[in-house]
């Protein structure tokens, strides 16, 4: 299985840890085969806050059917929420995590779709990326470090 990174075929085995096969039988979910391809280059960011404040990390995806975010911490990857879009019930949100301080949200002119996080804990600090299933095809987003300071 490869995956496209800016227009170079990779191997799988050869990204970090975090995007193993793992992950993509888990986003196929038992399909033959999980086709996967990068989004446009966007590079890795980072976002740093405050306990106690809020925060909007934006994917870069733009899916009309259905994206995924996930947080990578201490090499454990915890899917968060699944939002899909429908034209007729508007976007459907699947939590996966118990976090109650977690949101979705969609910007109706650009179709960007950010993870809202209130009042951030120590534990919110890490790596967090989306996905996007379409057409067959899983797009992995590059992900933003969030590094959470000092208490509030």
């Amino acid at each position: 299985m490869q995956l496209e990174l800016d227009g170079q075929q990779t191997p799988v085995s050869a990204l970090n840890s975090w995007l193993k096969v793992s992950l993509t039988c888990r986003l196929s979910s038992g399909a033959a085969g999980c086709p996967l391809s990068s989004a446009s280059p966007v590079p890795h960011s980072a976002s740093e806050v405050q306990v106690g404040q809020n925060v909007s990390l934006t994917c870069n995806l733009t899916s009309s059917v259905e994206i995924t975010w996930y947080l990578l911490r201490s090499d454990q990857l915890l899917p968060l929420l699944t939002g899909k879009q429908s034209k007729l019930k508007g976007d459907s949100i699947i939590f996966h995590s118990t976090n109650s301080r977690i949101n979705w949200e969609r910007d109706q002119q650009s179709g960007l779709v950010s993870l809202k996080i209130h009042r951030v804990e120590e534990e919110d600090a890490g790596l967090y990326f989306c996905t996007e299933r379409s057409e067959g095809k899983v797009l992995v987003n590059e992900g933003i470090r969030l590094t959470v300071n000092g208490k509030s």
